[in-house]
């Protein structure tokens, strides 16, 4: 019985010397880690304000490839949620939803998941470094503990998981920033734009990266295309469109294509409809090496157009969505343009393949009354995104003033 009484005893003084120690323990957590990234902070901040691509570079993957994802509320900003369920302890299931942003500065993330404690929370701070080429990246961890002292306890432990996590974080977001274009977007404006299908006349071309090379190679390609549609009896229906193919060293090779007011041709006494370009199947497609017979007017080339005649194809346009922006100035501009765009579409978390649909640029301007310098592009990229368009909506030209009227 004695014994009985000195274990009770013992059980007694060991637990009262537990709930001492766990009461001086703190009642909240903190723990941070850093890391430079070389890039503007715009981008990162962007990166970190949606959940659109963070099942591809989040921490969560690594652990759980099988891990399975699910996005709630705006896709920006405050109130945007990703939340996961996995069948290991290890990330567990959980989720982040961005609590606020402070401009280019910091953002913070609200956590749910097993961790122990209350108002458990990520706030990312981004201090520009080295003339804003390099960024700090500092990664905090916030946990409430409260009077939970097995909570309290569980904050001895906060080394471990909860910064195992923010050093994977910021190693992936590190990797996924290095395949952006370090280019600053933050004075250029990007909307949302539905591309509607049109029929077009194309000519693919190349030439030396000089303007003057690449204006007589689209001015020959424009002639070529209106010869054919005076042929046809069409009409243009729009600007020009320039599709980038390849942006090389030394070489620019791109497709001159020109919207036209029917899809109807007649080629040799035929009728033809002009419809997207669809490729001929693998099976079909010579594997001997031999280069195959050019087509002829009326015949699909090895990428699904349609010949009309000379170095004159058609096919439908693009169609769907796209992110753009607008270039005003000098087309020399349009490259640094385009790969605005794409970090914008990659900080963002659009998705888009740029070898299979590229960007292409439409000219608003005349250039037989507007300077080389002062003309005005519209820059396309197309996205797979399933997002609502935001294009701003054009103002009405004002009213034909009547003669001797002012």
């Amino acid at each position: 019985m004695t014994r009985i009484l000195e274990f009770i005893v013992a059980a007694i003084m060991v637990f009262a010397l537990a709930v001492i120690i766990g009461l001086a323990l703190p009642s909240s957590g903190h723990i941070e880690r850093s890391v430079e990234i070389s890039h503007n902070t715009r981008h990162i901040a962007d990166m970190l304000s949606n959940f659109r691509r963070f099942s591809d570079w989040g921490s969560v993957r690594m652990m759980d490839a099988k891990a399975q994802f699910t996005l709630e509320g705006p896709t920006y900003g405050p109130g945007a949620k990703v939340s996961w369920t996995s069948t290991k302890p290890n990330p567990g299931n959980g989720g982040y939803e961005i609590t606020s942003k402070d401009g280019d500065t910091s953002v913070a993330w609200k956590v749910t998941g097993p961790w122990k404690g209350e108002n458990k929370r990520f706030t990312i701070t981004l201090e520009p470094q080295k003339n804003g080429r390099i960024t700090k990246v500092t990664w905090a961890y916030d946990v409430d503990y409260g009077w939970d002292l097995i909570a309290r306890y569980s904050g001895l432990y906060i080394n471990g998981d909860p910064a195992t996590l923010i050093q994977l974080n910021l190693a992936s977001l590190s990797q996924q920033m290095a395949a952006i274009p370090n280019v600053d977007y933050s004075q250029t404006e990007v909307f949302v734009a539905d591309v509607a299908a049109q029929p077009h006349l194309v000519v693919a071309t190349t030439a030396p990266r000089s303007l003057d090379e690449v204006a007589a190679a689209t001015d020959k390609a424009m002639a070529e295309i209106a010869a054919v549609m005076k042929k046809q009896n069409l009409t243009a229906t729009g600007p020009r469109h320039i599709t980038t193919v390849e942006w090389g060293d030394e070489n620019y090779v791109f497709d001159v294509a020109v919207p036209v007011s029917s899809a109807a041709l007649t080629i040799d006494g035929k009728s033809y409809t002009i419809g997207p370009a669809t490729p001929p199947p693998v099976a079909e497609q010579t594997d001997d090496g031999a280069e195959p017979p050019a087509p002829v007017p009326g015949q699909l080339d090895r990428k699904g157009n349609l010949v009309v005649s000379g170095s004159v194809v058609a096919r439908t346009g693009y169609t769907g969505k796209a992110l753009v922006a607008t270039w005003m100035g000098s087309p020399a501009g349009l490259p640094l343009t385009r790969l605005a765009l794409k970090a914008y579409a990659m900080s963002l978390g659009y998705r888009f393949n740029e070898n299979s649909n590229r960007y292409f640029d439409v000219m608003t301007t005349d250039p037989a009354t507007v300077a080389d310098d002062e003309q005005q592009f519209k820059v396309y990229l197309p996205i797979t995104d399933n997002v609502p368009a935001n294009e701003p909506v054009q103002p009405a030209a004002p009213p034909a003033v009547a003669s001797g009227q002012r």
